[in-house]
């Protein structure tokens, strides 16, 4: 939500008054397929880099170039938390829903 919230120029807060948890969940699946975050750049520089280094011979590839932000312990459980958050925001939104 960090990520979104800032790539909309907007608080946290902000997003999640303003926000319903349908869009919420929408711009979340748009991240799985396009990501929000640097990742994106992350990935393209990477690519750039690989090449370079291969047009003078050396035997690399894109993913030996990633940065690396943070093990894969950490990142398994970011996705767990965020899955959580993102199961209680539905509920929260079903019961806004079913007392309308």
């Amino acid at each position: 939500m960090l990520t979104l919230a800032l790539r909309l120029g907007m608080t946290l807060q902000d997003l999640r008054s303003r926000m319903s948890a349908e869009e919420l969940f929408l711009w979340m699946a748009y991240n799985q397929e396009s990501p929000l975050s640097d990742t994106r750049g992350d990935i393209q520089a990477s690519i750039i880099a690989a090449s370079v280094f291969q047009a003078q011979g050396a035997k690399v590839s894109a993913v030996d170039l990633m940065p690396k932000w943070k093990d894969e312990a950490a990142a398994v459980v970011d996705e767990a938390a965020e899955a959580e958050e993102g199961e209680q925001l539905f509920k929260a939104f079903l019961m806004v829903k079913s007392s309308e």
